[in-house]
Formats: structure tokens, C-alpha cells, sequence
């Protein structure tokens, strides 16, 4: 009788070595698994296997004993330890639900949103499409093209109880009507124009362009353009040139003498170079140091800006509350869209130029002309 180590592939394998070798009077005295290979220790040595059985029940007795004093704590700590699963439990599922809420609501707004750009995009056709006979047709051809809901109500009854070229011409006139400044006069009466825009939306050329028309209307060439510019820029040589070519003087701002100019005849156009936030630090600063010098102020807006530039650039001078120059017409055209925005920040267009209402010149932006432009530009769609 003795006691054997036993290796194999497997389990099963070595069993059956150990069956093979010492019968069923075996025991099995450990198993382990070493480097891949099974390794099993049996004996049929019959003191072996006494010690073997009585390290097992003493084993037992000892889990029992283990696994009672557990259980006597558990039976002391019950009662607190149910309390207080039960408080964090709720608290866990309160948490959980507030999220799901959160979640589910975020899921209904964002539905909500999408189906409200879905709804503001449709249009309501009988079966044969879009027809003349559906009640409300204007407001629909105008929202395609592209004039915003907010105008089109605002400006409704213009076109109720038109036919659809009737409607629409009445609405580009109202439209034209709430647009135009009608105060291209004061260009006549200021002899002091600060003109300022974005870069690179025609600032030196309207100022070439208004100089050149005040000249003509007034017969004289008494005038100064005045450079307001910063080091960044090098609108100055553009300014020159046109000074070259007209006759008439350029000054520098830092030179120009803002008091005794009051009373002075001589007619200044302010050529405001930079960026728009430039233009419109350097105008306070002179409103609040000279609060006696008088000014026309004209913004330029160049053809072609989306409504949102076009808002956020109307609000950016709303305290100042200059004319809009409408400029480089002749490089693109000025849409609906861009109009609406126009019409809802209050902006008063003053002057258009450029394309096919005026080459080379200015020309006053009024109720005809505004309808006009309007009429030849937006055919439908």
C-alpha cells in the first residue's frame, strides 16, 4: 500500500490511472494543475487515508462553526441593515428615475424642435400641386422665396384679397416702404460724412462716389476726404488715389480739428478703414468729445452678406443709427433673406449702387426703386 502522484493531459485521463493502478479503495489526497499537465495525488495506504477523512470533517465543523457566527450577525444587524438597504435602495431608484425623466424629456424636446422646422418648411398643395385657387397662395410663393415668416405676417395685408403678381407687388412696395431711409437729403444738408462697414465692403469707393456726386450738385470742389485708419490697414493709398483723381484734399484724423470745424463750410467725408469694431469705437469717441459736431453716418452692407452677418451687424450699431449703403451690387445681388433681416433689425436704407439700377455713381435707395429692384430680381420661383 502507498501513496502515488499521478500526471496526465486531464482530469479524466488521470483518474484513470489512478483507478488502474490502485482500484476503487483509493482516495484522492489533492489535485492540481501544473504547466498544462494534471497532477493528482491518490493513495490506498489505509492510515493515510484515516488522517485524510478526519481533516475533512474537521474542516466541516469548522465551516459550520464559521458560517453560524455569520449568520448570528447577520440575525443581530437585520433589522438596521433592512433600514438602511431600504433608504439607499429608494434613493438609488429616485436617482435612476430622475434621470430617466431628465432623459425622456431632452428626447421629447429635441421631437418637438425637429417637427417644428418640419412644419415651418411645408407647404399645403391640393393634388395637382401648388395652385392659384388655394386660399393663402402669396404668403406660400414668398416663403419660397425665401422672404422670412416674420416679415410675411408682419406685412400681410398687403397682399389679402389679391391675386398672386398683385399681392407680391404690393408686398415688395410695403416692404420697399418700411426699408428706404428717405433721407438721402441729409447727404445735401451734412457737411460732415463718416462712412464705415466691414473690410473690403466698398467704403473707399462709396466715399469717392458721394464726394464725386456733392461736387456735381453743389458746384464746388471745396472738400476733404479724412483717412480714420489704423497701422493694420492700407485703405490710405486707396483713399489717395481717389483723391488724386478727383482734386480734392486728404487729411489724417489725428490732424483734423474737430472744434474749430463746426462752424467751418468745407465739406469732410470720413472714410472709417478697418474692421467694423474699429470704426465703431472711433465714432463714439468723437460723439463724446465733441457732442456739438454734426454727422451723417452711412454703413455699408455689401451685397451678397447673409442675414445673420446682417443682424449682427445691425446690432452692433444700433445707437448709432446710420443710413445702410447697399454696396457692390454689380458683384452680386442682395435676396430675400437678406432683406427680411434688413426689415427686422429696423435698418433704413439710404443708398444702392452698383448692377443694373446705377453703374459707377450712387443712386437714392427709395420706395420706386427698392420696388423696382425687387420686381426684376424675384420672378417666383
Amino acid at each position: 500500500m502507498s501513496t502515488q502522484l499521478f500526471k496526465a493531459k486531464d482530469m479524466k485521463s488521470a483518474i484513470n490511472l489512478v483507478n488502474e493502478e490502485f482500484g476503487d479503495d483509493a482516495i484522492i489526497l489533492s489535485t492540481k494543475q501544473n504547466n498544462g499537465v494534471v497532477e493528482v495525488e491518490a493513495s490506498n495506504n489505509d492510515e493515510v487515508i484515516e488522517t485524510h477523512k478526519k481533516k475533512v470533517a474537521e474542516n466541516k465543523n469548522f465551516s459550520k462553526i464559521f458560517f453560524k457566527q455569520i449568520d448570528g450577525n447577520k440575525k443581530n444587524n437585520k433589522s438596521s441593515n433592512n433600514i438602511e438597504f431600504i433608504r439607499n435602495n429608494n434613493e438609488k431608484n429616485q436617482r435612476n428615475n430622475l434621470e430617466h425623466q431628465k432623459k425622456v424629456i431632452s428626447n421629447i424636446q429635441s421631437e418637438i424642435s425637429s417637427l417644428r422646422k418640419e412644419i415651418n418648411g411645408m407647404i399645403i398643395t391640393d393634388q395637382s400641386g401648388i395652385s392659384d385657387k388655394l386660399s393663402h397662395y402669396t404668403p406660400i410663393k414668398l416663403r419660397q422665396e425665401k422672404f422670412s415668416p416674420e416679415i410675411i405676417g408682419e406685412l400681410s395685408y398687403s397682399f389679402i384679397g389679391k391675386n398672386l403678381e398683385d399681392g407680391r407687388i404690393s408686398f415688395f412696395r410695403e416692404l420697399s416702404k418700411k426699408l428706404s431711409s428717405n433721407d438721402f437729403s441729409r447727404l445735401s444738408k451734412s457737411n460732415n460724412i463718416f462712412i464705415f462697414g466691414n473690410s473690403g465692403s466698398g467704403k473707399s469707393t462709396l466715399a469717392a462716389k458721394i464726394a464725386s456726386h456733392l461736387s456735381d450738385q453743389k458746384g464746388t470742389n471745396n472738400m476733404n476726404f479724412v483717412d480714420v485708419s489704423n497701422s493694420s490697414t492700407n485703405n490710405s493709398d486707396i483713399l489717395r488715389s481717389y483723391s488724386r483723381v478727383l482734386g480734392f484734399n486728404i487729411l489724417d484724423y489725428k490732424t483734423f480739428d474737430f472744434s474749430s470745424n463746426v462752424n467751418d463750410n468745407k465739406l469732410n467725408i470720413f472714410d472709417f478703414s478697418g474692421d467694423l469694431n474699429f470704426s465703431i469705437q472711433k465714432i463714439r469717441e468723437i460723439k463724446n468729445s465733441f457732442p456739438s459736431f454734426e454727422f451723417c453716418s452711412i454703413l455699408t452692407v455689401q451685397s451678397g452678406s447673409n442675414s445673420e452677418m446682417i443682424s449682427g451687424i445691425c446690432q452692433k450699431v444700433a445707437d448709432i443709427r446710420p443710413m445702410i449703403a447697399v454696396t457692390k451690387l454689380d458683384e452680386c445681388w442682395v435676396g430675400a433673406e437678406e432683406f427680411s433681416s434688413l426689415a427686422q433689425n429696423n435698418a433704413r436704407i439710404g443708398i444702392v449702387t452698383g448692377t443694373r439700377v446705377i453703374i459707377d455713381s450712387i443712386i437714392e435707395a427709395n420706395e420706386n426703386s427698392l420696388t423696382k429692384y425687387m420686381k426684376e430680381n424675384f420672378k417666383g420661383v
